[in-house]
Order: C-alpha cells, then structure tokens, then sequence
C-alpha cells in the first residue's frame, strides 16, 4: 500500500512496539516493514495490520452534488456518484429538506452537510435514499460562501447576505441540532469564493468583495476556533464563483469567472503559506458557478454555468500538474449554484 502524503497524528518508525493513546498515529515496523494504524475498539487502543487493508469511512466511496438551479428552479436534488467515476450519469438518490440555492457543502466521514441561506442539511453516509435532515442554522443567512473541513469540524467561510461578510462559521462533527459558531473573519469582506483544505489547514480563494474581483488567499489553521485568517498569497488571476477541491498534497481552484467564463484550473502546494498558485491545466469548457468532490486519486467539477446550466461533469487525476480535465459523465441534470461532498478524510482514511 503506498502511503505517500497521508500522515497520522504522528508517525514511528521503530522495531519496538510505540506506546500511542492518538487514534490516526502510523506505525512503520523498521524490522519486517509492516504498517499499523492506532485505532480504538471497544474501549481499546491497538496496533492495526494495514499492510492487506483499504481502511474507509461510509463515505469515502462516493461523491454528491447537492441542490442548484436548473435555469427554471431551484433544486433539492441530490446526486451520487461512485468513486473512481469515469464515465456515465450520476444516480438521483434522494433530496434536500427543501429546494436550496447558493449552497456550500463540507463533510466528516460520516456525514456530508449542506448549508444554504441560514439552513444547514445533513446527510449520512453512504447516502443512497430518502431526504436529507435539517439539523440546524447558520449564525446568520447567506450564500456565496466557501467550504472546507478538518476531521473534526466543518467552516462556512465569506459569503454575502445584504452586505458582503467576512465571517467565518464553524459546526463540530456530528453536528446535529443548534447553530453554527461564529469563530473568526476572513482577510477582508469577500464572497463567490472558493475552499480546500489539507489535513492541517483551510483555503479560502478568489471571489468577489462588492468592488474588486480578487485573486486572494487566505489560510486558517485547524481547529480555528477564533482569531483572523492569514492572507498567505494569490491566485494566477483574479476571479470569482471557482470550485476547489483536494488531494493530501494539493489544493485545486477550477473554473470561474472574471469578466469572462474561465476554464482555467490553479494548484496551490500544501502547506502553502505564500507566493502565487500554479495554473496547471484548464477545465473541459469555460464554466463557474458548480459543485466539487474528490476521492483520494481524483477531483470532479459536477455541473455548473456557461451561459446555461451544464450537466458535465469533468474529472482530474492527482497530482494534476497539466492537461486538460476529462469529461467523464454528466449529472442527472443541469445545475448550477449547487454543493458538493464526499467521505475522503486525509487524516484518517488509507486508501489506494
């Protein structure tokens, strides 16, 4: 199994057995080169053989794109796709509590969440039926906002509602009833903004601030819990309403918009903390406005705007570095304005 750029909490590299109460530490015995994770079972802690073992979450096989507008309406549809998707339609199975708009998605490994005006949807995973529950609010109604997770919490980050906002919102996993907390700003007001995350760090990219289109950057570090996120660098260009999303190496800007639809696809290298993305490749078509997901090997941009709603759905492969996205299948649908989530947590999840 090849565990380049996955990382526990800590990792040994000993013949010795480590003495670990941290439930994700890696252990490399030196002397027969197995590999174990720490896990708990049962109220123990103990070594797990992962040398012969994918070890998943519910969610991790799978992708969603939530909600939308169809041109008409807007949308509760939730779709599903099968990691490593590669060709064919997105399987319809099952809706939001209601129609939503202007979503953002983030996820644990159990559950995918969507957040929309003040309204927070949960899904558990590995979701195939039924509606979503609604499980809570936001600390106060907007959109354009960007989503990103750590294993532990999920962040609303920007957005606008009657003025543009810098706050940044956070939910604690498994996040099931109450409001969301207000735990600090972004740089500056700004929305139609983008996220990722590595294992250690949340993104928030581009957008939008009532004046300027923006190439900024910001960074919070995991469990940000109060505070202002750092302005920590730039994208290749300024733009709004682009999607992200992650490998454990690499974060991803895709698509946008900045006068013109944009297909461009821009690389941040984690733990970045300064300097100018990487623009690495394009999308199949100039579009925005769409929702993300990735898989521990690839990335997708599902549907999305470029002059009409799209139903196209475009896959990367990590660690894009160039080239042209492949479009690989499309949803059951068009849409845009929608989210995405998926179950893959670099922190705690191994997988091929």
């Amino acid at each position: 199994m090849n565990l380049s750029g996955i990382r526990g909490v800590h990792t040994f590299v000993q013949e010795n057995t480590p003495f670990s109460r941290s439930i994700g530490d890696i252990w490399f015995e030196s002397e027969t080169n197995n590999k174990y994770i720490r896990i708990k079972k049962n109220g123990s802690y103990f070594w797990q053989n992962i040398l012969n073992y994918r070890l998943v979450g519910y969610g991790s096989s799978y992708g969603y794109s939530m909600s939308g507008y169809d041109d008409t309406n807007n949308l509760s549809t939730i779709d599903r796709i099968t990691f490593p998707f590669d060709s064919g339609t997105a399987t319809h199975v099952g809706n939001l509590v209601a129609s939503r708009r202007y979503s953002t998605g983030c996820n644990s490994s159990n559950y995918g969440y969507n957040m929309s005006g003040i309204f927070v949807d949960r899904i558990t995973f590995p979701f195939d039926s039924g509606t979503a529950s609604y499980v809570g609010n936001l600390s106060e109604t907007k959109g354009g906002c960007a989503g990103c997770n750590s294993s532990n919490y999920g962040f609303c980050m920007g957005g606008h509602s009657s003025v543009y906002l810098s706050t940044i919102d956070r939910i604690t996993f498994p996040f099931d009833s109450g409001t969301t907390t207000h735990v600090g700003n972004l740089s500056g007001t700004i929305s139609l903004v983008t996220g990722c995350n590595s294992s250690n760090y949340g993104y928030c990219m581009g957008g939008y601030d009532d004046i300027n289109n923006l190439s900024t950057i910001d960074r919070i570090i995991f469990p940000f819990n109060s505070g202002t996120a750092s302005h920590v660098g730039n994208l290749s260009e300024t733009k709004w309403d682009s999607v992200g999303c992650n490998s454990s190496n690499y974060g991803y800007s895709m698509g946008g918009c900045s006068g013109g639809y944009y297909s461009t696809i821009d690389c941040i290298t984690f733990p970045f903390d300064s300097g100018t993305a990487s623009h690495v490749g394009n999308l199949s078509g100039i579009k925005r406005s769409s929702a993300s997901c990735n898989s521990s090997s690839y990335g997708f941009y599902m549907g999305g705007y470029g002059g009409s709603g799209l139903s196209t759905i475009d896959r990367i492969t990590f660690p894009f570095d160039s080239g042209t996205a492949t479009h690989v299948g499309n949803l059951s649908g068009s849409r845009y304005s929608n989210a995405g989530c998926d179950g893959t947590d670099f922190v705690s999840l191994f997988l091929n």
